[in-house]
């Protein structure tokens, strides 16, 4: 199994969640806490999560990322989502989620949109 990271740094205007590794129920919590921590600290209401590295994503990493959605609504906070891999666009996909989140396919891009605070998604999964 791979190691799970969740790291939580600030881009320009844009609190940014990289998460790498495999999202499951072993590391759901520390994925919570970063996600939760970037929400609280968000200065400009924008988030990216960076899911560049992330390979694995189960039904509890799922719910984390849902949970976090509904946080970032409440608190009028843009999230966008980049770096998805096939493997969690598919699964982003069968649940209907890309109907809900915005997406870039790199973390400049994402930033690009974030900054300028179009609101646009320049890529749907």
């Amino acid at each position: 199994m791979e190691r799970f990271t969740a790291e939580v740094n600030q881009v320009e205007n844009v609190v940014m969640v990289r998460l790498s590794g495999e999202l499951d129920a072993n590391t759901a919590v520390s994925a919570d806490d970063a996600l939760q921590e970037a929400i609280a600290t968000a200065p400009s209401k924008a988030l990216l999560i960076d899911c560049t590295d992330l390979h694995y994503i189960s039904s509890a990493g799922l719910g984390v990322i849902l949970s976090s959605l509904h946080a970032c609504k409440q608190n009028n906070i843009q999230v966008m989502f980049c770096g998805l891999q096939p493997k969690i666009i598919n699964v982003f996909s069968i649940l209907g989620l890309q109907k809900i989140i915005d997406t870039a396919p790199t973390e400049a891009d994402a930033l690009k949109l974030l900054n300028n605070d179009s609101g646009t998604s320049i890529d749907k999964p």
